[in-house]
């Protein structure tokens, strides 16, 4: 039976005026993933990207790491930036993205999610949106990224 995973990652989406490697110059961190509008997403799976993408994944953490010092980690990157992240938040569609992978039967408790002052003010800030997708899985084979 699988164990319960978090992945949470800060993204900006929707932009054809910048390259990913501009984002990554202006933003001094490079990104864990990128999406080309009209390219594969993940070469498992045909699915086109269906807009460009430029992906954070949390530095330091994995997928087993608590949602909380999953995104104390990404708030320490985009607060050390905040005035490079200020100018592409307002440029462009900037959002939190988590996603719960619960396993069903494991014993496991539901992973929590928790936003505190810090991550609030971040937020309001910014105008950075939050996406939270709960996926319920029977066992850890049914993964697909």
């Amino acid at each position: 039976m699988g164990k319960n995973e978090i992945s949470f990652s800060f993204c900006i989406w929707d932009f054809n005026d910048i390259s990913h490697d501009e984002i990554s110059e202006l933003l001094g961190v490079k990104p864990s993933k990128v999406y080309i509008k009209g390219e594969r997403k993940n070469p498992k799976v045909n699915a086109l990207a269906k807009k460009n993408g430029w992906i954070l994944d949390p530095p330091g953490c994995d997928n087993y790491s608590s949602f909380e010092d999953q995104m104390n980690s990404l708030l320490d990157v985009i607060e050390s930036k905040i005035e490079a992240f200020r100018i592409i938040c307002k440029k462009y569609y900037c959002e939190f993205s988590c996603g719960l992978y619960i396993y069903v039967d494991n014993d496991e408790s539901t992973p929590w999610v928790h936003l505190n002052s810090r991550y609030n003010n971040l937020i309001r800030e910014l105008n950075i949106e939050l996406d939270v997708d709960i996926i319920l899985l029977a066992d850890s084979s049914n993964r697909t990224d």
